[in-house]
């Protein structure tokens, strides 16, 4: 029996107009069902890495991303970040690399030592997964919540703070600023997430505003950076008539 692929996403109030103008206009039909977790008490800078609101908002990510493997267990479940245009379907595509992989990744072109994007996402609603999530995921994603005030207290009062609190992506003892930092920890940094049959969309799946290598089956664009959210808009369409403008459908 095929799995049927379950999308989520989420949002804060920030990215309403994104969403409602851009994402869902371009996002294909063969998407029946949306789930969405809108964060109303929080609100960020789209990008902005690091601040308070941003961290806590992945934090919440993380947790619904959770829930919803229990509550589709058994199917697979796609995580997009709302900053994106797509092109064409692709639910078939993501099924297939999901038949011998846990997790699948847009490739992250900015940091060498965090190759995994999760702003385009795909895991099997697995056992394996969710013990994994159990196991090396949440208990990173808890420093997600801590205030600089929390760490300056630690750290004046001299207590210990989790071994789990820290990444060493980059070669050093590091804080974490966001979710892509606890997943691309947690999968490279434990037992459990070596074990996990990870792998990179193709280059299709891009963050590049020209298409990328691929340009003419170019299935999905995703915007990286911290910009504004009226910049980030227009980056977003500009990209999205440059790219579609290219894309060949029937090949």
């Amino acid at each position: 029996m095929s799995k049927e692929l379950h999308l989520c996403v989420v949002m804060s109030d920030s990215y309403l107009d994104i969403y409602r103008n851009i994402f869902n206009q371009t996002l294909p039909r063969e998407f029946s069902t949306i789930d969405i977790l809108h964060i109303r008490d929080l609100d960020s800078t789209p990008g902005l890495v690091g601040e308070e609101n941003f961290k806590n908002i992945n934090y919440r990510r993380l947790q619904f991303v959770r829930r919803q493997m229990t509550t589709y267990k058994g199917d697979n479940l796609l995580v997009l970040d709302i900053d994106a245009v797509c092109f064409r379907n692709f639910k078939n595509e993501i099924n297939d690399l999901l038949e011998n992989n846990d997790m699948v990744f847009q490739r992250n072109p900015h940091y060498r030592t965090k190759p995994y994007c999760i702003a385009t996402w795909a895991l099997q609603c697995s056992e394996k997964n969710m013990d994994f999530f159990y196991r090396e995921v949440m208990p990173r994603a808890e420093a997600l919540k801590i205030t600089k005030e929390m760490w300056d207290h630690i750290y004046k009062t001299g207590k210990s703070a989790p071994g789990k609190w820290f990444h060493h992506l980059d070669g050093k003892q590091t804080y974490y600023d966001g979710d892509a930092c606890v997943i691309n920890a947690a999968i490279l940094e434990s037992d459990s997430g070596k074990e996990l049959n990870v792998a990179l969309l193709p280059d299709t799946y891009t963050q590049d505003p020209i298409g990328g290598s691929r340009l003419e089956d170019c299935v999905l664009y995703q915007c990286a950076g911290n910009q504004g959210a009226t910049e980030k808009a227009a980056a977003l369409i500009n990209t999205y008539h440059h790219i579609k403008a290219k894309v060949v459908l029937d090949k």
